[in-house]
């Protein structure tokens, strides 16, 4: 009981909400379950009680590709296109030194020292003002290419665009040839 309504606790509420909705919106909700603590022996119970309900199929595959690493919904998003394409699945929260120190990117191919990130607005507009925001991101980007790291930047029309796979797989396979 929360102010005296019943509710139900976070992985109750992740498989019911991923049996409802769609697999990339479950996929959102049980990401952000996890890194607020879900424990996904805890999510496969529930899942496993419910056997035979609508949409259990659907929320055993989100919930099974689920991450507590994903930052946003846009992270999320991204890492899921990532899965369905036929390169090497990048490290999720890689953390690089440079010499303003460590720094983390979203997705990492390290032998390649190639760099997916996704900017939402979020990162620019909600927590310093947009000038600050900014001019840290530039830093720590020239940062990172001062150690050999080139960026693909994805802002979250690029995650409803085709054309999306083909940048990311063209950026793969130059850094592949010129890493060889």
């Amino acid at each position: 009981m929360v102010d005296g309504l019943r509710v139900t606790s976070l992985a109750r509420t992740v498989v019911d909400c991923a049996r409802l909705l769609t697999y990339r919106q479950g996929l959102i909700v049980a990401d952000h379950a996890l890194r607020l603590g879900a424990q996904p022996t805890e999510l496969q119970e529930i899942l496993a009680r419910q056997r035979g309900y609508k949409g259990v199929h659907i929320a055993r595959s989100a919930i099974d590709h689920a991450s507590p690493l994903s930052e946003s919904p846009g992270e999320t998003l991204t890492a899921h296109i990532l899965s369905e394409m036929p390169i090497p699945q990048p490290q999720q929260q890689l953390v690089v030194q440079t010499r303003l120190g460590e720094h983390r990117i979203d997705f990492a191919w390290k032998e390649q020292k190639l760099a997916l990130e996704f900017d939402g607005k979020t990162k620019y507009f909600d927590y310093v003002p947009t000038s600050d925001a900014l001019f840290q991101e530039r830093r720590r980007e020239k940062a990172l290419m001062e150690e050999g790291w080139v960026f693909i930047r994805l802002e979250w029309a690029d995650l409803f665009k085709d054309s999306t796979r083909g940048r990311i797989l063209r950026a793969w396979w130059d850094r592949t040839r010129s890493a060889a």
